[in-house]
């Protein structure tokens, strides 16, 4: 039991720095996780998030005492302190594996952990870096906020022309 508590505070992305956290880094940590969504919270304090973690460095054995480095990455992706995109080459360069093990272990990381909140992640990561993956040119400015554009969300009617006769 006592292995499991110190694994998950080991690998928890919430709890990986808390002890060498100065009372002022931590109050600065606690006001960016005040302003996240619920469910974001929630996924760097679950013990799922460790335990994925872990099954992620015996998976990587190269990377095997890693993990805290692993579960740093994915709090600054969720704070958006990181910039998702980014995501491979801070694992290439921090974990010091190459750039495909790095994609492959982005691309898990993706798929699996954030799966459930990717949505929650893109609006943090488009307020704070204008853009998103794959997004080549910014679709706003950091400073602005994203303004709707009326009609933007409605259904493709086949032109700008819809016909409301009646078919009988």
């Amino acid at each position: 039991m006592r292995e499991d508590l110190q694994k998950y505070f080991q690998f928890s992305p919430f709890f990986v720095d808390s002890k060498s956290m100065s009372d002022l880094d931590w109050e600065k940590f606690q006001d960016k996780i005040d302003k996240i969504p619920p469910p974001l919270y929630n996924l760097l304090v679950d013990d799922k998030t460790s335990r994925f973690i872990e099954a992620l460095i015996q998976k990587y054995i190269q990377i095997n005492t890693r993990g805290p480095e692993i579960a740093r990455i994915i709090r600054d992706v969720i704070l958006a302190d990181i910039y998702i995109g980014d995501m491979p080459a801070q694992i290439s360069s921090k974990l010091g594996v190459d750039q495909n093990t790095a994609l492959e272990i982005a691309r898990a990381i993706v798929s699996q952990l954030f799966a459930p909140v990717i949505e929650d992640i893109k609006k943090l990561q488009l307020q704070k870096f204008g853009k998103l993956p794959g997004s080549s040119t910014p679709q706003s400015s950091p400073q602005r906020p994203l303004q709707h554009i009326p009609g933007e969300d409605l259904p493709e009617t086949g032109g700008n022309i819809i016909d409301l006769r009646s078919k009988s």
